[in-house]
This record gives structure tokens, C-alpha cells and sequence, in this order.
């Protein structure tokens, strides 16, 4: 289990979920219950995540999975698409995934498509704003609504639900409940997550490293202000073992953990120089507080992207308006 420094909320959601057992149990936890009544969970198992479309094009889902459901026993696909940050175009996307898996179908000659149930496993900020159904996307009179695309997405999303629920509907996975407490509170102060950290010390080596990589890349933390964490929950002996596991000794990947991390952040704070620069030879005295605008992004894509911005955009109030679609 790795964390990539460029892409963390992804490689947390996939180092927990590509494993069946920890997929099945948030199915069987969040999934709503006619659906739980009618899966045969012992035939779920991972479906390919890469398929090409009519244009041979390559699409690449984040996690997907098919199993038999009814007395008919009928094949079904449920297709996760992973967000940690609103997206407006995230039920296209889904859409546009399912249009590829079907053209698969077809042109192996398969006479019925088979159904797939789109579920949305979203850990922001803030709440999602996702349609529950395609159709919510257009706004018209009831009596057209008929005619209209019109299918129902499953949408987990962490914001909306408490820490105790996840504690009490998860309490037999102690890696899938933990991890997703994690992801719900990983945007907030220390407060938010320092008590998941200590259930984190109880894990197994392989997940305690991969949790405490996601947590340090995420929070931009030096070793010792780690350490300092750790060593107030648990006290200065359990100390050495965390240190020579993580980061001192390298066991189990601990010193390419250590290594990442001075990665990530000096790759976070050339970027944040070349926006700031970049910024106020643009815009002069508005360039600073647009750059103090992008310090609230932790994200490198989205400051690649607004990096990237300054080479197109001429407006100060228009870049202003891009830096907040970022946030």
C-alpha cells in the first residue's frame, strides 16, 4: 500500500477499496436496502477498471464492481466514481462511463446491456451539491420529465454523516471504518482527526504507514510535529517502534514514506513561488492578495491549473473568479 504525493485522496480510496471484503462492507453498510436485499454479495467481485470506447480511446474508472442480484440471478454492474471536491460535471462523467462499459457490450455482441448503478463517494469540504437523478439536470415542466434521461445515483457523502454513524455501521472493518473517518475529516483543524490517529496505531504496519503517509502529505507535516501527535496519544514508548516502522529505519517503506513527503512539499512551495511571482508581475498590488487566495489550496492539480491560468487569463477579476472555482 503507496500513497502517491500527487494524487493522496485517490490512492486512499483505492488502497482501501480495491480489496472485495472492505468494498463489500460499505455496499452492504451504505448502499440503500432494497438493493442490499436483492445482491448476492458472494458473487461480487472487482470488474476491469479500463475500457476503450468506440473510438478506441482509453477510460479509466476508479473502481467498479459486478455481481448477481434477484431470484433471475442477472448480472449488474455498480461503477464508483471517487470526488473529494464538488465537480459539476461528475454525473456526465458517470454517464459517460456507463455509455463506454455498454459500446463494450455491443460490440461483443451481447443482446441485453447490462444495468449499471452509479455510486458517488464524495469527501470534501462541504456538502455536495450532486443531483440524486440525471434528469435533475434539466429544469422543465413535470409533464416533459417523462421523455427525459432519467436514472438514480447512489451518493455517499461524508459530510452528511456522523462520525458515530460511521463508527456504529462499520464497527466489524476497523481499516475501512477508520480510513473513512479519515477522509471525512481530513480537511479539518488537528482536532477533527487526531482521535482517528489513535486507532490508526492499532493497525497493522502495511495500513498504519499507508494512513500516516495520506495524513502527513495531506497536512503538511514535519516528523517531529508528527511525532509530537503520536507520542501525546500514546506516550514516548510506543515512540521508537512508530519512528523505526515510518520514517528512521525505512521498514515497510517508512523512509520512502519520509522521502515523498519532503517531495510533495517542495513541489507544493515552487509552485506556490511561481504563482506569486507570476501573480504580481500581472496584476501588480492585486497580484498579492489573489496569491494569498490560492494559499487555501492544498491541492497540486488545481495549483498546476491555476499556474497554468496565468499564461491565458489577463483579467484580474476573471483569474479571481477562476482561483475560487479551484478552492
Amino acid at each position: 500500500m503507496q500513497i502517491d504525493i500527487k494524487h493522496p485522496h485517490d490512492s486512499i480510496f483505492k488502497n482501501v477499496f480495491d480489496d472485495i471484503d472492505n468494498t463489500k462492507d460499505l455496499l452492504k453498510a451504505y448502499l440503500p436496502t432494497d438493493l442490499v436485499r436483492e445482491i448476492d454479495f458472494e458473487t461480487m467481485k472487482h470488474a476491469p477498471t479500463e475500457k476503450r470506447d468506440m473510438d478506441a480511446n482509453k477510460t479509466h474508472f476508479d473502481l467498479s464492481v459486478e455481481c448477481l442480484v434477484g431470484k433471475t440471478k442477472s448480472r449488474i454492474y455498480i461503477l464508483f466514481e471517487h470526488k473529494s471536491y464538488q465537480e459539476k460535471q461528475t454525473l456526465m462523467q458517470t454517464l459517460r462511463y456507463c455509455l463506454v462499459l455498454w459500446e463494450n457490450e455491443l460490440r461483443n455482441g451481447e443482446d441485453n446491456l447490462t444495468p449499471v448503478i452509479p455510486f458517488i463517494f464524495y469527501h470534501g469540504k462541504s456538502p455536495s451539491k450532486f443531483h440524486n437523478n440525471f434528469s435533475d439536470y434539466f429544469k422543465v415542466e413535470d409533464w416533459l420529465k417523462k421523455y427525459l434521461l432519467s436514472f438514480e445515483m447512489v451518493i455517499f457523502d461524508t459530510t452528511k454523516i456522523k462520525d458515530s454513524e460511521i463508527r456504529e455501521r462499520m464497527n466489524h472493518n476497523a481499516f475501512v471504518m477508520i480510513s473513512l473517518l479519515l477522509m471525512k475529516n481530513i480537511f479539518g483543524d488537528i482536532d477533527k482527526w487526531k482521535s482517528v490517529i489513535k486507532s490508526i496505531i492499532e493497525l497493522d504496519d502495511d495500513r498504519k504507514i499507508m494512513l500516516f503517509e495520506y495524513i502527513a502529505i495531506k497536512k503538511d507535516l514535519t516528523e517531529d510535529e508528527f511525532n509530537d501527535i503520536i507520542i501525546d496519544l500514546k506516550g514516548d514508548k510506543e515512540m521508537p517502534s512508530l519512528a523505526e516502522i515510518w520514517m528512521e529505519r525505512g521498514e515497510k517503506r517508512g523512509e520512502k514514506g519520509g522521502e515523498k513527503i519532503g517531495e510533495i512539499r517542495g513541489e507544493i512551495r515552487g509552485i506556490y513561488n511561481g504563482i506569486k511571482r507570476g501573480l504580481i508581475l500581472k496584476f501588480k498590488q492585486l497580484g498579492e492578495s489573489l496569491f494569498l487566495m490560492t494559499q487555501k489550496i492544498e491541492d497540486i492539480e488545481k495549483l498546476q491549473k491555476i499556474q497554468d491560468a496565468l499564461l491565458v487569463i489577463n483579467d484580474a477579476d476573471e483569474f479571481k473568479r477562476f482561483i475560487q472555482k479551484q478552492q
